[in-house]
């Protein structure tokens, strides 16, 4: 077992289920599956849905960045967008496909103060099977490096992992709109934020810190 797996491992098991129950209620102050569910999820273009979505994971674009993604430079991102499978979990996807997800990775890095965790947000709306979220609350609890994807398809590639992972789905997190990706994403967030709603999260379940 490698050291990523047994940190994923860490997250996923017992209170987890009841910690992800939380984050994934429509009720609460979290995201929940407003993120993945919100409408005008075009396949291969941003639309200013997905603009509003990442804001609800507390990341919002500058205007010059709005534009280039919505207008000037719209139909450039469509086409790598629409090179990036949508139907293809990450431990499954192939280094080509992973290499068109790159190309459109550093595009969007071009763009005014979009950097690591506004990339993979934007592209974690478009591909939520493919692309995890990474910000600096999951690659440090994960101990992630700059081949976040790499690693995390190496780690999920065993079925054991990611039956554990499944194993802390929510009735309120179905299969449907939140991929095995996002569910693992919000396991280790909510158990690792410093927030003041995900420490009210870990009170609830008797978590002290």
């Amino acid at each position: 077992m490698t050291d990523l797996q047994s940190r994923v491992l860490s997250f996923v098991g017992e209170p987890a289920k009841r910690l992800v129950e939380q984050f994934f209620d429509t009720d609460g102050p979290f995201a929940a599956t407003t993120f993945d569910t919100l409408p005008d999820n075009d396949r291969d273009r941003f639309t200013t849905t997905d603009l509003l979505a990442v804001t609800l994971l507390d990341v919002a674009l500058p205007p010059p960045s709005v534009r280039s993604l919505l207008k000037t430079d719209a139909d450039k991102f469509s086409d790598l967008l629409a090179a990036v499978p949508d139907d293809v979990d990450l431990w499954n996807v192939s280094d080509e496909d992973l290499a068109h997800a790159e190309a459109l990775y550093w595009a969007l890095r071009v763009l005014p103060k979009v950097g690591r965790t506004r990339a993979s947000k934007l592209m974690a709306r478009k591909r939520p099977r493919l692309i995890p979220v990474v910000d600096s609350v999951i690659i440090e609890a994960l101990n992630l490096g700059d081949d976040s994807w790499v690693a995390l398809r190496a780690c999920l590639s065993d079925p054991g992992v990611r039956d554990s992972i499944e194993a802390c789905r929510p009735d309120n997190a179905p299969t449907s709109s939140i991929s095995t990706l996002r569910l693992l994403d919000a396991a280790v967030w909510i158990r690792c934020s410093q927030s003041r709603h995900a420490k009210i999260a870990r009170r609830n379940v008797g978590i002290s810190t």
